[in-house]
């Protein structure tokens, strides 16, 4: 599956083409986790949920640099 945790300073320092692109990522494998999960494929469940707050710490870090940009206007 791969590492897909990434600390706050990492998730930062990605670039907004990385970080679309680490969001599209997230939510294929949210896709295929929760295939594996429906077809009784997925031995460890938590592994949903550890996909779910990394996506949601992808686009948290996104909605942050949206609003800052809006903000500077």
């Amino acid at each position: 599956m791969g590492r897909y945790i990434k600390t706050p300073q990492e998730i930062r320092g990605l670039s907004a083409a990385s970080l679309a692109k680490e969001i599209e990522e997230a939510y294929r494998q949210l896709f295929q986790l929760r295939l594996r999960l429906q077809t009784r494929q997925l031995q460890d469940h938590r592994q949903v949920w550890k996909m779910r707050r990394h996506l949601a710490r992808l686009l948290s870090e996104q909605r942050a640099r949206q609003l800052a940009r809006e903000g500077g206007k």
